[in-house]
């Protein structure tokens, strides 16, 4: 394949950064927007974090700035469990000049993986539904606390 297959997505996020690094970290919200492993635990995801999904793929964090930044390497159960250059799930949080909190997530590169592109496209379909339930849990908790509804 001679074009790059990444997905990225990018949503402002009515909360504070704080508030949309603890849904990308915190088990129980990550829960509720990706799947974990049943034994993964409810330790907040950290620079040595691995997560394991036996005979599919093992996500291990790649870089990891709190408050800011978590990317994770994909390595693909076929045989070797090797990571897959530039295939990455990556999650970023930035303030905008006007004080707006934005969430960058881009997924790939999937060029290097298949050809049919099979799962690019799951995940593009991950990127918009992710990113459009850590926006909700982020603005839930932030509208809840401050009494709107």
């Amino acid at each position: 394949m001679d074009h790059n297959l990444i997905v990225k997505n990018y949503i402002q996020i009515d909360a504070s950064p704080q508030k949309v690094w603890d849904v990308l970290t915190d088990p129980r919200y990550i829960r509720q927007w990706d799947r974990l492993p049943e034994d993964f635990g409810d330790e907040a995801v950290n620079a040595a974090t691995e997560i394991d999904f036996p005979g599919y793929s093992r996500l291990k964090v790649s870089a990891f700035e709190p408050g800011k930044v978590i990317r994770y390497s994909m390595h693909i159960s076929d045989f070797t469990l090797q990571a897959i250059p530039d295939a990455v799930y990556s999650y970023e949080i930035n303030v905008d000049e006007n004080g707006k909190t934005w969430l960058r997530i881009e997924i790939g590169e999937f060029a290097v993986l298949l050809e049919d592109g099979k799962l690019y496209e799951e995940s593009v379909i991950f990127g918009k539904t992710a990113s459009q339930k850590i926006k909700e849990l982020a603005e839930q908790d932030t509208y809840s606390r401050s009494g709107i509804h």
